[in-house]
C-alpha cells in the first residue's frame, strides 16, 4: 500500500482523509486497540468514534486516541487503494445557465400544464461531474454496475455495500439509466475494469455497450452472479450465486483475476416467405437478442423457457420467489414431455455447419432440442458437450477459440444431463446457417420467442475482454496448512439409513459396520465437494431403459439438486452432530477438509439392499486423467468394474436454505456423511 501512496505523491495527487463522527462504529481504535462501546440509547448523541470514510481508520473520540496532526495527514485509501477511484480524480461540473434570459423577469405561470422544450435535451446531456485521471501502473480503476432487480433484494444490499467500500461516484445502479452513460464518463481512464453485479443477461447488456462505445482497449469485465443460472459466471469461475462473501474478498479477485477473452455471436434474421402460410402460428420476425454470449436453442428447452416467460408477464405477482419459479419450470418441463410439442422438430429445420448438413442426422435421431453452444456451462450448471478425451473427432470445448459447439437432445438426454450425461455432439464449427419451416419456440441468452419460419445465420462477432476469478490454491499454499495435499485419494462410498444414523450416531464403529458399500471413487487431492458429488452420482447411477422410468425420474432430476450438503462434525460427547452446507458452496470446499478415507450416504431409505449380497465393492469410479500409474496402492485384482471418466462439474439452482452455522468442518479420522438426494 505504500507503494500506491507514494506513486500518488509523485503525480501530486495526494488524498487527505476524511474525517466523520460516528455515534456507533464497529471494531477497534487503531490507536489504543480497545473496542467502541455502543450507546444504546436512542436519544444519546454522545460522538464515540471518528473514522476516515476512505480508509476506514477509526479512533476513540478522545484526545490520546485521535491526533489533531491526523487531519492533514495523507489517506492512503485503505486496503482497496487499487482499485478505488480517488476523490481528486473528481471534478465537479457547474450547471450551465442560459444567459439571454433574465431571470428577475420571469412572469408566474398560471396554467400547471405540462409543456414541452429543448431544456429537457440540454440538461439530459449535462453531466454533474467528469474523471481527470492520473495514470498510474497501480492503479486498476473499478468500475461497478448492480442490477437490484436481480437476485431478489441481494442487488440493493450489494448496491450499498459497494457504495461504503468505493467511491460513490463508482458504483452505478443500472435501473437509473443503464451502463452507456457511466462508460462515456471512464472512457478514457486507464487500466479500467468492470464488475457486472447481476445475471448473464446484465454481462450481455454491459458488454453491447462497449461495443457500441467502441472502447479502446476495451475494459475487462467481472462478474457477480446475482440471477438464477450464471452460467458464464460459473464457466468463470465466478460460482453459481452470491453467498454473502465479503465484499473486500470480491475486490481482492477482481483485482486480481486473470484476463480472457470470451466469443461473441451474430445472429442474423431473415424472413422465409416460401415457408410462411396462413394456417400456421404467428411468430416473431426479429429475435429479443441479435447478439449472445452463452448460447443458442430451439425446441424443448426454448418451449419451456417461453412458457414462463409468458406466464410471468401474465401474473408477476405469481412468481415472486425462486422456489415457485422452479416448480412452475417443473411443472412446465413435465407438461411438454407428455404432449411431445417438439417431437417434430427434426422434420422442419435445416442446419448446415461450415458446408456440412447436419440435417440427415439430426432427422435419424429425432433431435428435440439442439443448443449452439459458446460456453461450457447451460441450464444452470451443467456441461452438455462433457469430455471429448474419448472423441478424437473433436476438440476440448474452450470459450475462446472462435468456434461453437452443435449439440443435439432426445428426451432421454436431457434427463441425463441433470446427472452428470451429456448430449449429442454434431459438429464444431465457426459459422452456422439454420433455416426453419414452421413457427418454432427459440431462445438467445435465455431470452425466448417464437420465431416464425427464416434463415438464420450464426457467425463470430467479436471476442470481449472478461476477468477469470483465480482459483484457490493455485499460486500460494495456505501458510496455516502444515500438510501438502496427496496427488490421488482412495475413497471408500457407502451407505447410511436415516433410521440407523439415528439410533448409533454415537457409536462410530458400529455405523461402519452396518453400512452398505457402494463403490469406492479415485480423485484428486485438491477436488472440492462438487466435483465429489458428481463421482458420486456417477458410482450410483442406474440406466434407464423403460420410457415410464424416464417420466418419473424427470421431475426428480429436476429437483434433487436443490438438496443441502450435510456434512459430518465431531462434537462434545463424542457424537455426530450435522450442520447445513449451502449447495453453492460446495467449489469452496475441498474433499481433504472433511474426509481421506470414507464418505457414507445418508438416506431416508435404503432401496436396493441386495447390494448387502455382493462380495467385495462393486464399482470404482478413477479420474481420467494420467496414466494408470495414478491408481496407486489399489491392487489389480479389486480393479473388476473400474470407470474411467472425467468430471463435468455443474452448479445447483438457486434457493437451497442456508445454515446459520459456520462452514467450517475439522477432521474425521476418516469419516464423513454426506446427504446425497
Amino acid at each position: 500500500m505504500g507503494c500506491v501512496l507514494y506513486a500518488r505523491m509523485l503525480s501530486q495527487n495526494i488524498v487527505r482523509h476524511h474525517w466523520v463522527h460516528r455515534r456507533r462504529q464497529e471494531g477497534k481504535c487503531r490507536q489504543c486497540g480497545k473496542s467502541f462501546q455502543q450507546k444504546f440509547s436512542f436519544h444519546s448523541k454522545e460522538i464515540i468514534a471518528i473514522s476516515c470514510s476512505w480508509c476506514k481508520q477509526a479512533f476513540h473520540n478522545k484526545v490520546t486516541c485521535f491526533m489533531l496532526h491526523q487531519i492533514e495527514e495523507p489517506c492512503s485509501l485503505g486496503a482497496h487503494a487499487g482499485v478505488i477511484v480517488p476523490p481528486s480524480w473528481i471534478i465537479k461540473v457547474k450547471k450551465p445557465q442560459n444567459f439571454f434570459k433574465n431571470p428577475s423577469r420571469r412572469k408566474k405561470r398560471t396554467s400547471f400544464k405540462r409543456r414541452t422544450s429543448k431544456k429537457g435535451l440540454d440538461d439530459a446531456k449535462w453531466q454533474p461531474f467528469l474523471i481527470k485521471p492520473f495514470p498510474s501502473p497501480l492503479i486498476k480503476p473499478l468500475l461497478v454496475f448492480v442490477n437490484p432487480k436481480s437476485g431478489g433484494n441481494q442487488g440493493t444490499k450489494v448496491l450499498q455495500m459497494f457504495m461504503w467500500f468505493l467511491n460513490p461516484r463508482q458504483v452505478f445502479d443500472l435501473s437509473q439509466g443503464g451502463p452507456k452513460e457511466a462508460l462515456e464518463l471512464y472512457k478514457k481512464v486507464p487500466n479500467l475494469r468492470i464488475l457486472a453485479c447481476g445475471g448473464d443477461g446484465t454481462v450481455g447488456w454491459i458488454l453491447s455497450a462497449l461495443d457500441e462505445l467502441k472502447m479502446s482497449p476495451q475494459p475487462p469485465v467481472a462478474v457477480l452472479p446475482l440471477g438464477t443460472g450464471n452460467d458464464l459466471a460459473r464457466t468463470l469461475n465466478w460460482g453459481g450465486g452470491y453467498t454473502d462473501e465479503p465484499i473486500t474478498k470480491i475486490l481482492c479477485h477482481v483485482e486480481d483475476g486473470n484476463i480472457v477473452q470470451l466469443d461473441r455471436w451474430n445472429v442474423e434474421v431473415q424472413r422465409n416467405f416460401a415457408h410462411i402460410r396462413e394456417d400456421q402460428e404467428e411468430g416473431a420476425s426479429k429475435l429479443p437478442l441479435s447478439v449472445f454470449n452463452n448460447y443458442f436453442s430451439l425446441g424443448f428447452d426454448a418451449h419451456v423457457t417461453l412458457e414462463f416467460h409468458e406466464s410471468r408477464e401474465a401474473n408477476p405477482e405469481r412468481f415472486n420467489s425462486r422456489f415457485r419459479n422452479k416448480m412452475f419450470y417443473a411443472g412446465a418441463a413435465f407438461s411438454d414431455f407428455l404432449q411431445r410439442s417438439s417431437r417434430d422438430l427434426a422434420k422442419h429445420v435445416k442446419i448446415v455447419c461450415d458446408g456440412t448438413d447436419l440435417t440427415p442426422k439430426i432427422q435419424e435421431l429425432k433431435f428435440q432440442c439442439i443448443v449452439f453452444l459458446n460456453i461450457p456451462r447451460y441450464c444452470a450448471g451443467t456441461m452438455p458437450w462433457g469430455n471429448t478425451g474419448d472423441h478424437r473427432d473433436f476438440e476440448p470445448q474452450r470459450h475462446d477459440d472462435g468456434c461453437i459447439e452443435v449439440i443435439g437432445f432426445t428426451m432421454a438426454s436431457l434427463v441425463a444431463l441433470q446427472v452428470g450425461g451429456h448430449g449429442e455432439r454434431l459438429h464444431q464449427c465457426r459459422e452456422v446457417v439454420v433455416t426453419t419451416f414452421k413457427t418454432i419456440p427459440v431462445q438467445v441468452d435465455g431470452e425466448p420467442c417464437r420465431l416464425a419460419p427464416s434463415t438464420l445465420h450464426i457467425s463470430l462477432r467479436n471476442q470481449a475482454n472478461m476477468v477469470q476469478k483465480i482459483k484457490r490454491r493455485t499460486s500460494v499454499p495456505l501458510l496455516n496448512d502444515p500438510h501438502s495435499l496427496p496427488e490421488r485419494l482412495r475413497i471408500r462410498v457407502n451407505r447410511i439409513s436415516l433410521n440407523d444414523y439415528e439410533v448409533l450416531q454415537f457409536d462410530k464403529n458400529r455405523l461402519r459396520e452396518i453400512s452398505i458399500p457402494v463403490g469406492i471413487i479415485v480423485i484428486r487431492g485438491d477436488c472440492d465437494l462438487e466435483t465429489c458429488r458428481l463421482y458420486i452420482n456417477r458410482l450410483q447411477e442406474v440406466k434407464i431403459q423403460d420410457t415410464v422410468l424416464y417420466l418419473v425420474n424427470f421431475s426428480f432430476v429436476l429437483t434433487r439438486f436443490t438438496a443441502v450438503i450435510y456434512v459430518l462434525m465431531w462434537a462434545i460427547g463424542h457424537k455426530f452432530v450435522l450442520i447445513f452446507l449451502n449447495s453453492f458452496q460446495e467449489h469452496l470446499h475441498f474433499v481433504t477438509e472433511i474426509s481421506q478415507d470414507e464418505v457414507f450416504i445418508l438416506e431416508n431409505q435404503l432401496l436396493g439392499k441386495q447390494a448387502e449380497a455382493n462380495s467385495g465393492m462393486p464399482d470404482i469410479m478413477v479420474e481420467s486423467i494420467g496414466t494408470s500409474g495414478d491408481l496407486g496402492s489399489i491392487p489389480r485384482s479389486s480393479l473388476h468394474g473400474v470407470c474411467m471418466f472425467s468430471p463435468c462439474l455443474r452448479g445447483f439452482p438457486p434457493g437451497a436454505p442456508v445454515s446459520s452455522h459456520s462452514p467450517k468442518t475439522c477432521r474425521l479420522g476418516g469419516l464423513a456423511i454426506l446427504n446425497w438426494p
